[in-house]
């Protein structure tokens, strides 16, 4: 791989990027070194030029996490809407965008002005979001708004290695959330129309002829298409594509944007070369050149302002530019420049998916798709098959234009498994079929279909109803690939280590010089390999029992990872009213993140939608081969899936009685309740257990209330001693009754609870009680997933998602456990 070419821009923009990314983990000391370094870096490249770029980086750099810090910020000033917590205020400001999401419902992005909560308006604040489930009123960019809506900061659930929704949010100005049912007695103030007023326009006209001509499931693949609209594309469309490795196609990216300006160019072209004047005077190839920026620009404004759009226009634009001025053809700088104005431009914009994902693909392709040319020339060379037969130029075609798909499907696929988990084995073939039909044929015809809704609306019906067709037939054999048994495989999480460790045996694997090459390459594999020796260790051979209190918001979610391989999930919580499937987007990032592929037992206390709902993506995704739970079938929609899913996957459903113990790698797993004749409702009936590792019991109660947890002390008495308590019912008034808590005697509860639950869990009494226990109470609404590691002498270790740590002692043998609950070392509990 061929050096860069010394310009500072490389320099510039790879110290930008670094500075974005630490930012956004904080201000840690290193970064703050690293500032420290580029102020002594610029005072010594003053007299040594050889300093120069180490100086540039580390200025960047300092910019960078300045940056990405002020982003993080967002939202801090106390004026700011998202201070409001929850109060119902009326609103007043500005909207900056509306976008359309499901069915009927319809997203806005205001930008806050004021807000009154008595008589009078007081200034405010910030970027809120809300989502109004059936609009009335017809939003558009530019209006002004005043709403009663009950404003909150936005959260994340505290679970290691989740997405940062909270930072998500704020890079894109966003400082509160709120959510309305629909929007009466709102006020709407139409906005004047500005520049952007006729573009917007022309999208909508666009959408509507778009899903007036085509079938609901076509009509969302075209929008994504033409005018970057993906609202419409349901979860299935979205899991197919990504399974088949073609998701790229549905959002607008270099295709599109090269199919523009090439067309643009061409017309150009054709246009000026009918002068004879300018064939003589003028360069007609510079003319078109320059000519085609426009269209570009308006396609641009149409098509939004994704970062792939973005990319994908700045790029061409840059390109025209360097030809325009007889500038070398260099792809490099292009790239670099386009990624250098998106990072100053959108402060934190490099730890965003699409922004990785869009630029590794086009660096891949840049750096790969060259050295793979002169691989296949060299290769072809040596066995002269240029003289053999003209067929050979069709497998030089084909060989070279599936290089650029290899290399950009081989780079992200990293970035694929850690931001979603999945690398698709058929995305090379799905691509040769998918994007031709999709990324070229509909494009093309559908712009043309584009122009004429603004030019000659009534051509535009015929034009997207051919793009139907070729959306029809590529959405059967996306279909047809994704159904393949192992088109796609689900891998763990890999850690920043991994994901450096596989880039740097990628871009090993471009060096030209071969001994250079075997040893980055073998490097970076004995890295991988010590790395993978060190997980079997962790979850293998470690000889403790970890039990996770997973937060999932209002509702219950336990991991148990034995000492040795096996793993359970007890419940999988659920939100009920909710579009989040807490098992696909909750709970299963958090098993992906320890490196968990398979279940062997799911449990389910009790059918209850905020113990059951997740269950059954992890039924799915997991093949657990049997559940256990208390024979009570649940109601609704929710509970009907996981039944299918139960079925589909063949697990085995067992209703334990009271008394059924099991063995596994040491320790003991016994159900305590409820008997086949215990009555109560499905909270009394929850499926109980207690786990026995050494001289530690965990005890898992559900949502038992007072009547459950008598039931549990008459049959079991002081045998329900147990070190570590799962609060029964997210510590409801109704619950943790003092027979109880006396005959568990607990060192240590845990809480799982939402955050600003309408029920207001934990109630105060609860958690008087267990203060007056000396149990050390943590919550997962404040502490984050909840991490209790027990060795088998006893000890155990806590840690919060959100930091938080501490240690219980083992206790000594004639040392009663009601009387030594204390936490010793770690942070001390607050309450």
């Amino acid at each position: 791989m061929a050096a860069p070419p010394p310009t500072p821009l490389y320099w510039l923009v790879l110290g930008l990027l670094l500075g974005q990314l630490a930012g956004a983990q904080g201000p840690t000391l290193p970064w703050m070194v690293a500032a420290a370094a580029m102020a002594l870096g610029v005072g010594l490249a003053a007299r040594r030029r050889r300093l120069l770029p180490a100086a540039l980086t580390a200025a960047a750099f300092a910019l960078g996490h300045c940056q990405a810090q002020a982003v993080l910020r967002r939202g801090d000033a106390p004026d700011d809407v998202g201070a409001l917590r929850g109060a119902r205020a009326w609103i007043r400001g500005v909207v900056v965008d509306a976008a359309p999401i499901g069915a009927a419902g319809q997203r806005l992005m205001v930008d806050v002005h004021a807000a009154r909560r008595g008589a009078d308006f007081q200034p405010a604040r910030g970027g809120l979001q809300v989502r109004i489930d059936h609009p009335a009123l017809a939003w558009r960019r530019g209006d002004g708004i005043e709403a009663l809506l009950a404003p909150r900061p936005p959260r994340n659930f505290g679970n290691p290695g989740e997405l940062d929704y909270r930072a998500y949010l704020q890079r894109r100005g966003v400082t509160a959330t709120a959510v309305a049912r629909d929007d009466r007695g709102w006020q709407r103030t139409p906005a004047d129309d500005d520049w952007r007023a006729p573009f917007d326009r022309w999208r909508a006209a666009t959408a509507a002829a778009v899903s007036a001509t085509l079938p609901p499931a076509d009509a969302a693949i075209a929008r994504a298409l033409l005018i970057g609209d993906t609202s419409g594309l349901d979860d299935a469309q979205r899991a197919r594509y990504a399974r088949a490795g073609v998701s790229h196609v549905l959002a607008i990216s270099g295709l599109h944007v090269g199919l523009v300006a090439a067309a643009a160019y061409a017309a150009a072209r054709w246009l000026l070369a009918r002068s004879e004047r300018l064939l003589l005077t003028a360069s007609v190839p510079k003319l078109a050149m320059a000519g085609s920026l426009v269209p570009l620009a308006l396609y641009g404004a149409i098509a939004g302002s994704s970062v792939a759009t973005m990319r994908a226009e700045l790029m061409a634009a840059l390109v025209a530019g360097g030809l325009l001025l007889d500038r070398p053809r260099e792809w490099l700088a292009p790239v670099s420049a386009a990624a250098g104005l998106i990072l100053l431009g959108r402060p934190g914009a490099a730890a965003d998916i699409s922004f990785q994902l869009s630029f590794v693909a086009v660096l891949a392709i840049v750096l790969g798709v060259p050295r793979l040319t002169a691989w296949w020339d060299a290769w072809e060379e040596a066995r002269l098959l240029r003289l053999r037969s003209p067929h050979w130029r069709w497998l030089r075609w084909l060989v070279l234009s599936q290089a650029v798909t290899a290399c950009a499907v081989v780079a992200t696929a990293p970035l694929t498994a850690w931001h979603f988990n999945q690398v698709s084995l058929v995305a090379p073939l799905a691509n040769l079929v998918v994007v031709p039909l999709l990324g070229i044929l509909t494009v093309a015809v559908g712009l043309i279909g584009t122009v004429a809704v603004a030019l000659w609306p009534a051509a535009a019906p015929p034009l997207f109803w051919l793009v139907g067709i070729a959306i029809r037939v590529a959405d059967l054999g996306t279909a047809w690939l994704a159904g393949w048994p192992g088109a796609a495989v689900r891998v763990p999480t890999p850690s920043l280590l991994e994901l450096a460790l596989v880039y740097a045996a990628l871009g090993g694997c471009l060096l030209r010089s071969r001994r250079w090459r075997a040893w980055v390459v073998g490097l970076a594999l004995g890295g991988l390999a010590v790395d993978a020796a060190a997980w079997a260790v962790e979850r293998r051979a470690a000889g403790v029992l970890r039990v996770t209190f997973v937060s999932v918001g209002q509702g219950d979610c336990t991991v148990i990872e034995f000492p040795r391989r096996q793993v359970w999930v007890v419940d999988g919580g659920g939100l009920a009213g909710s579009r989040l499937d807490v098992g696909e987007r909750v709970v299963a990032p958090a098993l992906w993140r320890r490196k968990i592929l398979r279940l062997d037992a799911l449990v389910l206390s009790h059918a209850d939608y905020d113990h059951a709902g997740g269950l059954t993506f992890l039924t799915e995704a997991f093949a657990p081969p049997r559940l256990w739970w208390n024979g009570q079938p649940g109601r609704g929609a929710g509970f009907a899936a996981l039944q299918r899913a139960l079925r589909r996957g063949a697990v085995a459903r067992e209703q334990p009685a009271p008394g059924h113990t099991a063995r596994i790698d040491g320790v003991t797993v016994r159900v305590l309740h409820p008997a086949a004749d215990d009555a109560g409702g499905d909270n009394d009936r929850s499926l109980t257990l207690q786990l026995r590792f050494g001289p530690t019991a965990v005890l898992l109660p559900g949502d038992l209330e007072a009547a459950g947890e008598a039931a549990l002390v008459a049959r079991w008495g002081a045998g329900l001693r147990s070190t570590i308590l799962k609060v029964p019912h997210h510590g409801s008034a109704t619950s943790s009754t003092p027979a109880f808590l006396d005959a568990v005697a607990p060192r240590l509860a845990v809480v799982s609870a939402g955050a600003d639950n309408r029920f207001g869990f934990p109630a105060p009494a609860v958690e008087r009680a267990y203060r007056e226990r000396r149990a050390a109470l943590w919550r997962t609404d404040r502490d984050g997933a909840v991490a209790v590691v027990i060795d088998a002498d006893g000890a155990v270790a806590v840690r919060g998602g959100g930091g938080r740590a501490a240690a219980l002692a083992p206790l000594p043998p004639s040392l009663d456990s009601q009387k030594s609950g204390s936490l010793k070392g770690g942070v001390a509990d607050p309450e």
